[in-house]
């Protein structure tokens, strides 16, 4: 016969509920009974709320506002146990005891949360390398900003389903040639292909998804002006 056994899910701030415990039973004066107990319900709503900023800035502010210790009090001697029950249930919390200047931004903020160092630099070269095609795309539109076009430019479909440009493209000489660089590294197809973007046969370049990230002739466009203007 076969006993049945029931798991008991881990309590992640068992430390810091230990402690709140030891101290408030060894307190000797109601007022610290009464101050714990709010530093437990504020350390309590910031984990509820799915907070992650158990610094004494915002461990503060929650204690004031209920009516327990003020800021400054819990930085002096007076406030060693309420610090020491703080940085316990951060640190079970998977929180952070540093203060979060609300200058950074969301993202950066969120990062100095992830406590594995190798997930947060895998992050950071992910986040970076959107930054750095960004900066390809804002080259690719200023490029195109800059080309004169003689004539407009329609696509015709052929009969083995490539595009045909029609129109003349007038050479302009005055492109500088980083954007005639960047031009053609943002519509490299391999380097796209790589990217999980697609050249249409129309010309246009979507994403993995199938969104149109720029429109049909696109690059039959810049292939067509490249092979006119590259030296």
């Amino acid at each position: 016969m076969k006993t049945s056994t029931s798991t008991v899910a881990p309590d992640p701030v068992r430390d810091a509920r230990q402690l709140y415990k030891t101290h408030r039973e060894a307190a000797s004066r109601e007022s610290k009974v009464k101050n714990l107990d709010i530093l437990w319900e504020a350390l309590e709503g910031i984990r509820s709320d799915g907070g992650r900023d158990y610094s004494l800035a915002e461990v503060g502010r929650r204690l004031e506002v209920a009516g327990g210790l003020k800021t400054q009090s819990l930085r002096n001697a007076q406030g060693t146990h309420f610090r020491e029950i703080i940085s316990a249930y951060a640190e079970g919390g998977s929180g952070s005891t540093k203060y979060l200047s609300k200058s950074k931004s969301q993202v950066e903020a969120a990062l100095e949360l992830i406590t594995d160092p190798s997930i947060r630099a895998t992050l950071r070269m992910a986040i970076e390398e959107g930054k750095r095609l960004k900066v390809v795309n804002d080259n690719l539109h200023a490029a195109f900003k800059t080309l004169q076009v003689g004539a407009s430019i329609s696509a015709t479909p052929t009969t083995d389903g490539q595009t045909q440009v029609n129109g003349p493209i007038t050479q302009f000489h005055a492109v500088p040639p980083r954007l005639l660089r960047a031009l053609k590294i943002g519509v490299d197809r391999t380097r796209l292909a790589e990217r999980g973007m697609t050249v249409m046969e129309d010309g246009s370049i979507t994403d993995a998804q199938g969104e149109t990230l720029f429109p049909p002739s696109f690059v039959t466009a810049a292939e067509a002006f490249l092979a006119e203007n590259s030296p």
